[in-house]
């Protein structure tokens, strides 16, 4: 479709306005009520030559046609495949500001310029003040109002320093703890000789014929048909939160075991969201099996790029999903109403000892692909908080980034093995597992993410790039399902119809949502099981989509290494292409995902609620992928 030169979402947009005319300006944002915590000092005159930085927030708008802006960038068919969409600086350019003093935010939602006080009063006819903080005697710039050209108006959200105050915001009492995906694990030898507590056992020898009982990055290029990385030339993103963190002698453990290519120290460019540090204070399993696990196969599989961690919260608050999608778009810390308190941490906190700076709004860069393992159940928020979290992912993928959640490690159940006790989980309300409605789960079932469950090898089977494998019944069992809150996308429409009418399941409505109208996941798999990874000085068999999600992220990130390389786009938003390509998955035939006291849905022919469209070939995929523009 063609887009108009003033379609905006979220904060990409496409700014090509005319130069405003005379007395074309109307009031974008007045102080109605005055703030008894600041007074106007009226016995200072400002510089008109000192200089403001000055920051343009872009409105959430046209969210309703986000569906069809993401498809025309991200459809294989579209004659505007990979055409991510910037922002252009045609309103300030034509208000006399020189481009080259227009920075776009790293978020790649705002617009920064430094600017006088006489342009800035100019630009939005207004005159600053300077008021001074009763409490703290500490003075700050604003106005009482001020305009914008009638229209611009429409398109920005707010702009900074203008009427709004540093004002304290309540805070949190209580620690954002997001679920990992809760992976199982069985320590297995004592190859590190510094861990008092492993058990000895005899020493292994990973090779490609014991694939199906020890996983190692070996494994997994043979299995998906891919080599090592060579270029460096893209990026890749792994999100943690506090205190969830990884052990640098734990990367060197892995390195030296089953990464030799890679030199003792390497590690991940480490972006800390909101007073994040990665802790080594507290050392366990919960502490350090996910990030271990999550970094150390994402290093090994696409080096020598470079891997970014975005470690998010404190150690006092923790984080959300929300508090780092703030940090890599600024315009989500406001939009929508802001972050929910009740989910999100609130920064600066100032009340219960945590971290006490400003909240990261646009601080860091999006990677081209962010993979993330860790989720909710779908009945844990509201559906108007996913779905303002969702439409997030879908302005994301719009600007270029390939967003991919794991589905889930209890089959149809939910964290901790939970099902809901009523139909469509409405309220929220769980038991231990052993009855019950399907419990989804969440950023899963958002359709602007790619859902990736889990596979295992076969027992006895030898590992090749078209080796069988079968949905992962061991120790784990890969989420997978349908949403009680999300319409089914059309990208998927196709596939999902095939299954329900070749696959239909016997599960009546009281179990799931099978109304055949709403989102099915997971997308696609990746091996899920005995993965080894070095945790707190030991090599240890780890199970879980935790492990998928990275995987099929670092193919994805080979993939874009080699478009970029090429000249082209990253991918972005690979939904679309996927489904329109399932000869470049091995299909998987086999397994279930048993949950809810019900052997949970079949992996059949085609797309099912249990492996997706199957796991990658990379050859295959890679030459989908260089065949767009």
């Amino acid at each position: 479709m063609k887009l108009s030169a003033v379609a905006i979402l979220g904060g990409f947009a496409a700014f090509v306005f005319a130069a405003p005319a005379p007395n074309s300006y109307v009031m974008h944002e007045k102080r109605s009520v005055r703030n008894e915590k600041w007074s106007r000092r009226r016995d200072i005159k400002l510089n008109r030559d000192a200089i403001i930085p000055m920051s343009f927030g872009l409105a959430q708008r046209n969210l309703e046609n986000g569906y069809d802006f993401l498809m025309d960038v991200s459809h294989p068919g579209s004659k505007n495949y990979g055409k991510h969409w910037p922002m252009s600086k045609s309103w300030l350019m034509e208000s006399g500001i020189e481009s080259e003093r227009i920075i776009l935010s790293k978020g790649r939602n705002w617009f920064k310029v430094n600017v006088t006080v006489e342009e800035a009063e100019s630009l939005l006819k207004t005159q600053y003040h300077v008021y001074t903080k009763v409490q703290t005697g500490k003075d700050h710039l604003a106005y009482d109002e001020y305009s914008v050209p009638i229209h611009i108006k429409e398109h920005i959200d707010f702009i900074t320093p203008t009427i709004h105050f540093n004002a304290t915001v309540k805070q949190m009492k209580q620690r954002r703890d997001l679920h990992t995906r809760e992976m199982k694990v069985k320590p297995f030898t004592n190859i590190h000789p510094g861990n008092p507590d492993a058990v000895p056992q005899p020493d292994v020898t990973y090779s490609l014929a014991n694939c199906d009982q020890y996983i190692t990055p070996e494994c997994l290029r043979a299995l998906y048909n891919f080599s090592n990385g060579t270029l460096g030339v893209s990026s890749y993103g792994i999100v943690e939160y506090t205190p969830e963190a990884y052990l640098q002698p734990d990367m060197n453990l892995f390195y030296s075991n089953l990464a030799r290519q890679i030199p003792a120290g390497t590690a991940p460019i480490n972006d800390l969201i909101d007073g994040a540090i990665v802790q080594t204070t507290t050392q366990s399993f919960d502490d350090n099996g996910e990030a271990d696990l999550d970094l150390q196969y994402a290093i090994a599989l696409v080096y020598p790029q470079k891997v970014i961690l975005y470690q998010t919260g404190d150690m006092v608050e923790g984080a959300s999903f929300n508090n780092f999608l703030d940090a890599i778009d600024a315009s989500y810390c406001t939009s929508g109403g802001g972050d929910n308190p009740t989910y999100d941490a609130i920064y600066p906190d100032t009340a219960s000892g945590g971290y006490n700076g400003p909240e990261n709004c646009g601080t860091f860069t999006p990677a081209s692909v962010i993979s993330t393992s860790y989720g909710y159940n779908e009945a844990d928020l509201t559906a108007a908080y996913e779905t303002r979290q969702c439409n997030e992912y879908m302005k994301l993928g719009l600007a270029g980034t390939t967003f991919l959640y794991s589905s889930g490690d209890y089959g149809v159940a939910g964290n901790s093995g939970q099902c809901c006790t009523k139909a469509k989980c409405a309220g929220g309300t769980y038991n231990s597992g052993s009855s019950g409605t399907f419990n989804p789960s969440f950023p899963a079932t958002c359709p602007y993410v790619t859902a990736v469950g889990a596979t295992q090898i076969k027992p006895n089977t030898a590992v090749t790039a078209t080796a069988p494998e079968e949905a992962c019944q061991t120790v784990i069992y890969s989420g997978g399902g349908f949403s009680n809150v999300f319409a089914m996308p059309s990208y998927q429409s196709s596939a999902v119809a095939t299954y329900f009418k070749s696959h239909k399941p016997t599960y009546s409505a009281t179990q799931y949502n099978n109304s055949q109208t709403v989102r099915g996941y997971p997308d696609v798999s990746a091996n899920g099981a005995n993965y080894v990874v070095a945790v707190d000085g030991s090599l240890t068999l780890v199970y879980g989509t935790s492990a998928s999600a990275p995987v099929f992220g670092s193919i994805i990130t080979l993939i874009n290494e080699q478009r970029v390389s090429a000249g082209k786009s990253a991918v972005g938003f690979i939904n679309p292409t996927l489904y329109a390509n399932p000869p470049a998955f091995n299909d998987i035939t086999s397994g279930g995902n048993q949950g809810c006291g019900t052997k949970g849905f079949t992996a059949v022919a085609g797309w099912d609620p249990v492996t997706g469209l199957g796991t990658p070939n990379y050859a295959s995929l890679l030459s989908v992928f260089l065949a767009l523009p």
